[in-house]
Order: C-alpha cells, then structure tokens, then sequence
C-alpha cells in the first residue's frame, strides 16, 4: 500500500472517531428550556444545561410525569395530583451517589430538605406540575410544589409535616451531602 493511501485511511478513521464523540457528546448533554424556566437543579449533579446547573421549563417536566395520586391539601382540599418523582428528578440531573440530600427553595423563602434514602423508601414523592390535569396555578401555590402523600406514606406526617414539607412556589433545588 501506498504511503499516500495510508495517510488517507488514518484521517478517514481520525475523523470518524472525532464525530461519534462529538454526536455522543451532544447526546448526552441535556435539553436546553425553549420555555420559561420553572426550575434550577444545581449542587452535586452531573446533567448540565446552564453553566454549573440543570435549567428545566414546564415542557421539560411535563416530559417526565410518573407518579400520580389523590391527596387532600390541608390548604386546598381533595385533588388528583400528577407530576415527577423526587427520584426521577434525581436521576434526570445525574445526583451523584455521593449525595444525601435534596433541598427546594421557595420564592418566598421557604426551604424543605429532603433525605435521599427517606425518598428511595418513599418513591411517589414528587414535585408536581398538575392538580385535576392542569398546571397548579401560581394562588395555589403552583407552578411547582412539592407533595407527599400522607394517605399512603402515613409514617412521615411527623418527621415530615405539611408545612413545610408539601413546599410551593418552587424555584430551585440543591442537591448536597450533609
């Protein structure tokens, strides 16, 4: 084979090998919020998408919807709720296994932190989106509230009451190791 003939093959394989890196790079790298940004994941995560955290619109989350359940808010009453595991959450921004805790924070202030092994124990859990199938309006506390449904999980009502635990307003989160 021709010295000529070898340089080509080896830039051929070169460039092959840089472009499947490059398609796996962007096929690994999260989706970017075409929307409003509802929610920032930011602390020990691996799933970047805005600098050093995770940005995610309600498009993004409606995506992830699996769990759902009826609950009665002790503010709002009896509804069907619908929106994404704590644990789904987790693994969407890639928590590190090191990590022991994920903590919201409200726009009003108000913080709720929760343990990583209670939610593994507890997996409905979730951060909701929807209440009777439409997006939690902002007087209720929406677009994005924590819920944990006591009529199933009935052990956590005192570790972890309705105030602060079923937080609303929900503008970021803080995935650490205490």
């Amino acid at each position: 084979m021709k010295t000529q003939t070898i340089v080509v093959i080896a830039v051929v394989v070169i460039l092959v090998i840089v472009g499947g890196y490059y398609t796996y790079v962007q096929m690994a790298k999260p989706p970017t919020p075409t929307g409003e940004v509802v929610l920032k994941v930011r602390g020990m995560i691996e799933k970047k998408n805005a600098g050093d955290e995770n940005h995610f619109d309600l498009q993004m989350l409606e995506k992830l919807i699996d769990t759902e359940f009826d609950w009665e808010c002790p503010w709002f009453g009896m509804y069907h709720w619908e929106g994404v595991s704590l644990l789904t959450l987790l693994e969407e921004v890639g928590a590190s296994s090191d990590a022991t805790y994920i903590e919201f924070v409200a726009s009003d202030g108000v913080t709720a932190r929760y343990p990583i092994e209670m939610l593994k124990n507890h997996p409905k859990i979730m951060l909701a989106l929807k209440m009777n199938g439409s997006y939690i309006p902002e007087e209720m506390v929406g677009p994005l509230r924590v819920v944990i449904p006591y009529n199933i999980y009935p052990d956590l009502e005192e570790d972890y009451p309705a105030f602060p635990y079923t937080v609303g307003w929900i503008i970021e989160a803080n995935v650490g190791k205490d």
